[in-house]
């Protein structure tokens, strides 16, 4: 199915070796029914790692896509690997993503390529989250990882959902909504609000400061001591991932599904589409800087990502089409060479399953 580019949203899923990045990309595919198992690394059963090479070492050694669909919105998740000898993957992906989502395991903490995944997306201007996985394994200490990325990162983190262990079990607070969960096989169910005493407030703060500095009257309603609603919460968390002044942050257990529901939520809600991310810039024909707008109905412009050699249909190009609609015929002169290039047939990929399609559009 083609989705228009309102309804996409291209993410990079990143992170250090070992953070759970594919992981978390398996359970957003089974969550949202485009698997009918939730594959595992160790296994070598997930959808984004099926090299041969890749279930050996149980880590991803290039860059996969996966795009799942949820309400209404295809999510293009571009896993790439964390292994700095494969790094190439990252500066691939950043490039077709419009927004990053950087993991950090609870339990190992915020590591080198983390804090590089952070940098690259500034560096190129993407909005970026944080997820904390792994909140169910021994030694895992969120508020330990949370302090660690303020420290390291400054007053645009922004904490949204984050775990409260209990003596019944681990309960989620959704800071947005003010609304405590807790999971049973993968599936929430509201539960009273937990006694958090001064830990909460100051977490509340936290969140409402950052939103202040996104404008002017909710800065004066701040200082006024008056609480923000809800809806002001989440649009003044997305207005400030767009301008870069906030990284909200999540936690989950990618195996348990806890927290996948309000990660796809948020991945929606909250970061932007093609049509909403900056303009693609390069060179036009005469050498002089342009400005490439995501319009399906403009002129047809694509970049290609990666290109990899598939055994069973020859070279594979993965694209993001810039603008207009790519078809198997569309004229294509590649901008590097001049040269005219001819296509064979579209294909959506998911790991290495492949369909045929007969248009890309933009987005």
């Amino acid at each position: 199915m083609n989705y228009t580019q309102e309804n996409i949203r291209n993410l990079l899923i990143c992170g250090h070796g070992g953070a759970g990045k594919t992981s978390f990309a398996e359970a957003l595919l089974y969550y949202t029914k485009g698997t009918e198992r939730l594959g595992r690394t160790e296994d070598g059963t997930t959808v984004c790692d099926f090299d041969a090479e890749e279930i050996r070492r149980k880590s991803s050694l290039s860059l996969a896509v996966a795009p799942v669909e949820y309400s209404g919105t295809k999510l293009n998740l571009i896993d790439v690997p964390g292994l700095f000898d494969f790094e190439l993957g990252i500066h691939e992906g950043i490039a077709a993503a419009d927004g990053v989502v950087i993991c950090v395991s609870a339990r190992d903490g915020l590591e080198v390529g983390s804090k590089k995944a952070y940098d690259l997306a500034c560096a190129h201007k993407k909005p970026a989250m944080v997820y904390v996985s792994k909140i169910d394994v021994e030694n895992a200490d969120f508020y330990k990882v949370f302090e660690a990325l303020k420290s390291e990162f400054g007053p645009s983190v922004c904490p949204v959902v984050v775990p409260v262990e209990q003596a019944g079990g681990r309960v989620y607070i959704n800071l947005i909504r003010m609304e405590a969960y807790t999971y049973v096989n993968g599936v929430a169910r509201t539960v009273p609000m937990p006694s958090f005493g001064h830990r909460l407030d100051g977490l509340v703060e936290a969140m409402s400061e950052a939103v202040a500095e996104t404008d002017e009257t909710l800065m004066e309603k701040f200082f006024s001591g008056e609480a923000f609603t809800q809806e002001e919460l989440q649009n003044g968390v997305r207005a400030g991932i767009k301008a870069g002044t906030i990284t909200p942050v999540f936690c989950g257990s990618s195996t348990r599904l806890e927290g996948i529901d309000a990660l796809a939520h948020y991945m929606k809600h909250l970061m932007p589409s093609p049509a909403e991310a900056a303009p693609a810039r390069g060179l036009d024909e005469n050498g002089n800087e342009a400005e490439c707008v995501c319009d399906a109905a403009g002129s047809l412009a694509v970049y290609v990502f990666k290109t990899v050699a598939d055994p069973f249909v020859g070279k594979l190009s993965y694209v993001k089409v810039l603008s207009g609609v790519l078809k198997a015929d569309s004229p294509l002169v590649n901008a590097r060479t001049g040269e005219s290039e001819k296509l064979g047939k579209l294909l959506f990929v998911r790991g290495k399953k492949q369909t045929d399609t007969d248009s890309v559009s933009a987005g």
